[in-house]
């Protein structure tokens, strides 16, 4: 899922992105509240509650645009690119809306308390004595208003490298998941509904979500089921029953080692003497 040629050290676009709108909409909100002598801590506090619920409802938004351009797309061969490209780029908004909120608020809580710890260490503050003593109080307060300008810088840079972790844990998570199915013995007793209509992976569903998440258009292949064709046929009080597939022999008809099958316009046989059937018998 990573993206060809990609420096490992640097963040997908997609991550820069969504760090750029988070401290976009953050800076807003607080602009939008701080006036001349206000308390920043309280404000911030207000803007970053509110944060979780404006991502989500864009990440609505934006699922409900994309469902709705490949819904009424034209079907036209020029299109086709820009239908695939929605496809396998845009294909993961239908996850959960709040995860992505919640991802903002996690985000933006982390990078904000990074970013005033370290602008707190590289621009020290002259206590209110120390101004009083040494009459500093307009340098005081320059340099909390050029912390206060600072943090949203800070934020810009840090926010795109902590959704490139959660990307990172999400993609290690699964492939980890891969790699212990993988290990894992299939059990010695199976229902014929297990052996014989495999279900999709989910790990492999999964790695093909984190690979659009992340901005790669190379996807795994997804195994589907592949459902057998019904062409199973029962002798029943004196006439052909069917077709039937040989999960529905067991299921529906109760077949016995004894009872008469053929499929298509084979000859009929004892269900026992067909080696395929052996595991949809019933005992009776």
């Amino acid at each position: 899922m990573k993206i060809p040629s990609w420096p490992a050290w640097l963040p997908y676009p997609i991550s820069w992105l969504r760090g750029f709108g988070l401290v976009y909409i953050l800076s807003a909100l607080v602009r939008s509240q701080i006036q001349s002598g206000d308390n920043f801590l309280v404000i911030f506090i207000g803007a970053w509650l509110t944060v979780p619920f404006v991502f989500t409802f864009f990440h609505w938004v934006l699922a409900a645009a994309v469902k709705f351009l490949l819904t009424y797309l034209p079907a036209h061969p020029k299109l086709n690119p820009v239908r695939q490209y929605l496809t396998d780029r845009w294909s993961g908004l239908e996850r959960s809306h709040w995860r992505e909120g919640l991802n903002a608020f996690i985000v933006s809580f982390v990078a904000f308390l990074i970013s005033v710890l370290v602008i707190a260490y590289l621009l020290p503050v002259p206590s209110k004595a120390e101004a009083s003593e040494y009459d500093t109080y307009l340098l005081r307060r320059n340099i909390l208003v050029l912390r206060r300008d600072l943090i949203p810088i800070g934020m810009l840079f840090l926010s795109p490298y902590l959704y490139q972790y959660d990307l990172w844990v999400r993609r290690r998570r699964a492939i980890k998941s891969a790699a212990k199915a993988k290990k894992q013995k299939p059990t010695k007793t199976r229902s014929p509904a297990a052996t014989n209509l495999p279900a999709p992976n989910p790990i492999e569903q999964e790695l093909n979500q984190l690979s659009a998440d992340a901005g790669a258009t190379r996807m795994r292949p997804v195994r589907q089921p592949n459902p057998e064709v019904a062409d199973w046929y029962v002798f029943r009080s004196g006439k052909a029953e069917g077709p039937y597939t040989k999960l529905q022999l067991w299921e529906v008809q109760k077949i016995t080692a004894r009872t008469k099958v053929r499929r298509g316009e084979a000859d009929w046989q004892r269900a026992g003497e067909v080696s395929e059937l052996a595991k949809f018998l019933t005992d009776k």
